[in-house]
C-alpha cells in the first residue's frame, strides 16, 4: 500500500510532520507532494521545508490512500486548487481511504463526500460541509474516512491510519514505542 500526502504553504506543522513520522515508523510508503509550483514551502509556524515532488507531477491514481494535514493551507491554498478537489473526488468515488485532520475535512465535506458519514474537524471548519454527522471526538473513523479535530490529536490520527493499514498489533507496538514504553 502506498499513500499520497498533500502539502502547501501554511500546513499545520505537527499535523503534517508527526503524521508522516509515525507512518514512516510503521514502514508505510508515503509520497509527500506540494500542491503549488514551489518545492520549498513554509509551515504554519514558518519552518521551511523542501519537498521532492510537485502534486501536478504525481499519477495519483496509483495511490491507495490520501492524507491531508490542516492549518491555514486548507483555506488559503488547497481550497482554491482544482487538482486537489479532483484527487479527493477520485479517491472518494473509488472508496479509497481518505484521511484529513483539523481544517482539512472541509475539503472533503464541501464536495459532499461526508454526507451520511460521522466526522470531526476543527471547530468552525464544518460550515461548508454538506451533510454528515459532526462528532465531538478527537479522531473519528467512519467508512473510508479518518478525520481528526486538531493538532493535539495528530498522533492518534496517525495511529488510526496505521491501525487501518497494518492492523492492531503493529499500531499497538508503535504506540508503545512513541510513548517510550
Amino acid at each position: 500500500m502506498k499513500g499520497l500526502m498533500i502539502f502547501a504553504n501554511g500546513f499545520e506543522d505537527v499535523e503534517g510532520i508527526a503524521t508522516l513520522d509515525i507512518l514512516r515508523r510503521a514502514k508505510i510508503d508515503i509520497t509527500c507532494a506540494v500542491a503549488t509550483d514551489n518545492l520549498q514551502i513554509s509551515t504554519a509556524h514558518n519552518v521551511h521545508i523542501v519537498f521532492k515532488t510537485l502534486l501536478k507531477n504525481v499519477h495519483y491514481q496509483d495511490y491507495d490512500f490520501l492524507i491531508i494535514p490542516g492549518g491555514p493551507a486548507v483555506f488559503n491554498t488547497l481550497d482554491n486548487i482544482s487538482l486537489v478537489s479532483e484527487i479527493i473526488k477520485d479517491f472518494c468515488l473509488k472508496n479509497k481511504l481518505v484521511c484529513a485532520i483539523c481544517a482539512a475535512p472541509h475539503l472533503i465535506g464541501k464536495l459532499g463526500f461526508l454526507n451520511d458519514v460521522s466526522y470531526t474537524c476543527f471547530p468552525g471548519c464544518n460550515k461548508e460541509i454538506i451533510g454528515g454527522n459532526l462528532v465531538d471526538k478527537g479522531v473519528v473513523h467512519d467508512k473510508n474516512f479518518i478525520t481528526a479535530r486538531s493538532m493535539y490529536y495528530a498522533n492518534d490520527f496517525a495511529l488510526e491510519i496505521v491501525l487501518t493499514l497494518k492492523g492492531n498489533e503493529v499500531a499497538m507496538e508503535l504506540a508503545k514505542q512513541i510513548k517510550g514504553l
